[in-house]
C-alpha cells in the first residue's frame, strides 16, 4: 500500500501544475474516490496542500464531479486524505442530461422578441446604432452572447444585437412560442380519423389522407393520447401516434430582404393588373363584337342552360321586357351589364365558344316578341317567392 500511495504522490506532483479547470475537476475527483477505496490516512502529516474546486457544468465524457473541498496531504511516503465533499452524477452521452424536459433543452439557446410587431436588430450593442434586421413576432433566433442589457443573436442572414428588454429567452421563450406560432399535425398514415371526441368511440367527423397538416388547437382540452386538431370547419381529435407535430417558427429578415421582398410584390401586383387589364379588355372585345341574339343566348344559358326550353325563353323574354319597359336600359347590352341584375362573369368566355343551339333558338324567340312570363321583368330561384313558376324560376 505504501508503494501504492508514491506511485500516486508522484504522479500527481508532477501533473498538477498543467491541470486545467475541467481536467482539475475529473483529476481531483479520481483521485479522492481512489483514496476513500483505498482508506489511506497517516497520523502525522507533513505538508498539506489545499484544492478549493469551483465547479461549474461541463461537458465531459463519463463522470461529472461537483467537489466543494479537498485537502491533499503528503507525508514522506505517503498520499494523505483528509476530507471531501464529493457528488457524482453517471452520464452517457458527452453531456449531462439537464433537468429541464427536452422541449424546454431545445430552446436553452433560443430568443425570441416580446413584442407586437417587431424588434430591430442592431450592428452594436447600443440604441444608436444601425438597425440592420428585424426579429418580428413569432421569428426565433439563436443567443449567441450576453452583454449588459444586450443579447447578440443571429437568426436567418441576421447577425447583430437585441435589446434583452424587450426580449425573452429559454424556457419563456419556448413559452412565448407556445402562445404566438402556429402548431401543426402532420399525418403519418393513410386514412387518419378525426373524431368528435379524444376516444376511439367517438363520432368519426373527418378521414384525412397521408401528409394532410391539420391546425392544432392549442385552446383545447389537452388528452394524453390524442391531439386537438382543426381541419375548414371541423374541429376533433386524433390519435397522437399517428401524426408528427411541429411549431412553425420564423426567422429574423435583414433589412435588405425586407426591401427586395416589398419591391417584388409590387412587380407582382403591378403585372397582375397589366393581365387584369389586358384580360378584361380582351373581354369587353368579344362582348362589344357580339350581337343582341349572341348576348342573350349567353345569359340565357348562364341564367337557364339546364333549364327545360320554355324556362330559357322565359329568361331571354325577361331581359327584352326590361328593353321595352322604359324603366331600365333602352338596350340589350345595357340590360344585361346594369350591376347586380344578372351573371355577367362568364359571357365572354360563353360567347367566344358560342351558346349552345337552344338557347340561340330560344334567344331569338324572345327577341322576336315570344313571351311566356306575361310581360314580367323577374325571375328568381323557384320556393323564394310568389309567382309563375316555370321550370326551376319563379317570374314576377
Amino acid at each position: 500500500m505504501s508503494k501504492f500511495n508514491e506511485t500516486l504522490t508522484a504522479i500527481y506532483a508532477k501533473n498538477n501544475k498543467i491541470f486545467n479547470k475541467r481536467n482539475m475537476q475529473g483529476g481531483a475527483l479520481a483521485l479522492a474516490m481512489m483514496l476513500l477505496f483505498t482508506g489511506a490516512y497517516v497520523n502525522a502529516p507533513q505538508e498539506v496542500s489545499k484544492t478549493d474546486v469551483d465547479v461549474t457544468p461541463a461537458r465531459t465524457a463519463g463522470v461529472f464531479s461537483a467537489v466543494s473541498s479537498m485537502n491533499l496531504m503528503a507525508g514522506d511516503s505517503s498520499l494523505v486524505y483528509a476530507s471531501a465533499d464529493v457528488t457524482v452524477v453517471a452520464a452517457t452521452t458527452d453531456q449531462v442530461e439537464p433537468d429541464l424536459d427536452d422541449e424546454y433543452d431545445e430552446w436553452a439557446d433560443k430568443a425570441m422578441a416580446n413584442v407586437e410587431d417587431y424588434l430591430y436588430i442592431r450592428s452594436e450593442a447600443n440604441e444608436s446604432s444601425e438597425a440592420i434586421a428585424k426579429l418580428r413576432k413569432g421569428d426565433v433566433a439563436t443567443l449567441v452572447d450576453v452583454f449588459d442589457g444586450w443579447y447578440e443573436v443571429e437568426s436567418g442572414n441576421a447577425h447583430g444585437f437585441v435589446s434583452a428588454d424587450y426580449c425573452v429567452t429559454g424556457i419563456e421563450a419556448y413559452e412565448l412560442a407556445m402562445d404566438v406560432c402556429n402548431t401543426y399535425a402532420t399525418t403519418d398514415v393513410a386514412g387518419l380519423r378525426i373524431r368528435s371526441e379524444a376516444s376511439e368511440d367517438s363520432k368519426i367527423l373527418k378521414v384525412v389522407p397521408q401528409g394532410t397538416k391539420l391546425s392544432v388547437n392549442s385552446d383545447a382540452e389537452a388528452i394524453d393520447g390524442w391531439v386537438a386538431v382543426t381541419s375548414g370547419d371541423e374541429t376533433g381529435y386524433v390519435k397522437a401516434d399517428f401524426v408528427q407535430v411541429d411549431m412553425v417558427t420564423g426567422e429574423a429578415i435583414t433589412l435588405e430582404e425586407e426591401a427586395e421582398a416589398k419591391a417584388a410584390a409590387e412587380e407582382a401586383a403591378r403585372k397582375a393588373k397589366e393581365q387584369a387589364a389586358a384580360a378584361a379588355a380582351a373581354n369587353q372585345a368579344v362582348i362589344d363584337s357580339a350581337t343582341d341574339v349572341s348576348l342573350v343566348a349567353a345569359i340565357i344559358q348562364i341564367e337557364a342552360g339546364n333549364e327545360p326550353y320554355e324556362g330559357q325563353v322565359a329568361v331571354g323574354a325577361v331581359v327584352m321586357n326590361r328593353v321595352r319597359s322604359g324603366a331600365y336600359a333602352n338596350s340589350v347590352g345595357g340590360v344585361i351589364f346594369a350591376r347586380g341584375q344578372f351573371a355577367t362573369s362568364r359571357m365572354s368566355s360563353v360567347i367566344a365558344k358560342g351558346p349552345k343551339a337552344s338557347c340561340v333558338q330560344a334567344a331569338q324567340e324572345a327577341i322576336a316578341g315570344s313571351d311566356p312570363t306575361g310581360g314580367l321583368t323577374h325571375f328568381r330561384r323557384a320556393g323564394s317567392k310568389e309567382g309563375l313558376i316555370i321550370g326551376n324560376h319563379v317570374f314576377y
